[in-house]
């Protein structure tokens, strides 16, 4: 399970910022604070991008995320992008702690190329150790001398950096799953499984922006504008056949259907799965996709507009009977959104989902029950779908410390949301100026992560 990645703003000077349950009688003001750069730190001199969860449990012990800044630990010169990873307190809501640069060869000597895109394993049983990512640099395995984009993990602690793409060219989009066993990835239109333990590769289909589910048995894809998911295991075989190798399971599914099964009539990207193959979340222009099988939502009313969708590929073991919901819908007020959504971000359990969107008509049921005040201006949602409702609510989370009253909107648009594996922490860039501690002013988007509370 990855974060979403394809949209960006621009250079982005990281401040990550925690806000804590709003204190009794406060009138719903939440607290904020800078936690990196380190607190009382100056703010980062340089862009910023990708945040992305550990997906231990409610723990979410790292994050992780790719700078060109030069200034968040010491001895950063080599001038190009770089993977931070922040090692968060142990209490739930402490965001005190330590950043370290994780794009560094296993003698510690620094890239000598961009570093984008990391990805963090952990599950519910097993701390989490391993971030992936992908590199133009050439120093940081000896198995690696070409100047394309390669897979690399950093095991921390072991402190050792190794290539995960041998012989292949232009890898890219790497997602670990739970355990630091099997890292799925794209090169040149294909779709790769990299079995860490055996150091075996295998291409499993064609496609592009993988995501893998975090038990590490099946991967959701884009290809021909549509979203497929494929099944796969680790089967094993005696040494004299070459010893356990990964294969598919069963065939490719399209999960950007509709009821009919008919393929979507639009396009559909950026596939988001859960830990255990139960559902799918992805964005889409469709408008067929609905059709007599959404909770309250019986047909695309906005047209050839991106939605937010999520898709039951499992229905026998899941823990809801529907087959598609509408993630960027409004139940308490009956309103699909007015503006393109996008970039879904989904927790473990497949129950919750982010997402950027600039519809102005979204409002949730408690809580700002206000419709969005910035207008237009992109904001983060969340979506949370109760089994024993089987129907979705969302609220926006891009929120100001403005008095609750107020809406309080975002003075500038916020794109690209991470969830952890509970939906505990939402992370997300924005371009808001002259609040949590945003120091950069309104050119300058910049990383925040807002802690949710309890369950």
């Amino acid at each position: 399970m990855k974060t979403s990645r394809p949209r960006a703003l621009g250079a982005a000077a990281v401040i990550l910022a925690v806000a804590v349950p709003a204190i009794a009688g406060a009138q719903g003001v939440r607290d904020t604070r800078i936690v990196s750069p380190p607190a009382g730190g100056a703010p980062a001199d340089g862009g910023s991008d990708n945040v992305t969860f550990s997906q231990d449990a409610r723990r979410v012990e790292m994050m992780a995320y790719d700078s060109g800044a030069t200034n968040l630990v010491g001895g950063d010169t080599n001038g190009v992008r770089d993977i931070f990873l922040f090692r968060r307190g142990a209490a739930e809501g402490d965001l005190n702690g330590s950043l370290e640069r994780v794009s560094v060869s296993s003698s510690g000597a620094q890239g000598n190329g961009d570093s984008t895109n990391p990805a963090i394993d952990g599950d519910q049983r097993r701390r989490p150790h391993c971030v992936v990512f992908e590199s133009r640099a050439t120093n940081l395995d000896r198995a690696d001398r070409s100047p394309d984009s390669d897979i690399y993990l950093r095991d921390t602690r072991r402190r050792r950096t190794t290539l995960v793409s041998p012989r292949l060219t232009d890898a890219r989009n790497p997602v670990v799953d739970g355990e630091c066993e099997l890292v799925t990835f794209e090169a040149r239109g294909r779709i790769y499984v990299r079995d860490l333990v055996n150091r075996k590769t295998a291409r499993l289909a064609g496609g592009t922006n993988p995501d893998q589910q975090t038990n590490g048995k099946g991967v959701a894809y884009e290809r021909g504008g549509q979203i497929r998911h494929q099944q796969f295991f680790v089967k094993f075989r005696s040494k004299k056949k070459g010893g356990p190798v990964v294969v598919k399971k069963g065939r490719e599914l399209l999960v950007s259907a509709a009821g009919s099964g008919a393929p979507g009539n639009g396009v559909s990207s950026n596939p988001s799965a859960d830990d255990n193959g139960f559902y799918v979340a992805f964005e889409s222009t469709a408008t067929n996709l609905c059709t007599g099988v959404c909770t309250g939502v019986s047909e695309d009313r906005n047209g050839a507009v991106s939605d937010v969708f999520r898709r039951t590929i499992d229905p026998r073991r899941a823990p809801t009977s529907d087959r598609m919901q509408m993630v960027s819908y409004s139940h308490a007020v009956d309103a699909q959104g007015d503006g393109p959504s996008n970039n879904p971000a989904m927790t473990g359990a497949g129950e919750n989902i982010v997402f950027d969107s600039e519809a102005a008509n979204l409002r949730e049921s408690t809580g700002i029950q206000l419709a969005d005040p910035n207008g237009a201006i992109r904001d983060i949602y969340y979506w949370n779908f109760p089994r024993g409702r089987k129907t979705g609510n969302v609220s926006r989370e891009s929120r100001s410390s403005a008095e609750r009253a107020t809406g309080q909107a975002y003075n500038g648009g916020s794109i690209k949301p991470a969830a952890s594996n509970r939906a505990n922490y939402v992370g997300f860039l924005s371009v808001q100026a002259g609040d949590h501690g945003e120091a950069n002013g309104p050119l300058i988007p910049d990383a925040f992560i807002r802690f949710l509370g309890g369950e």
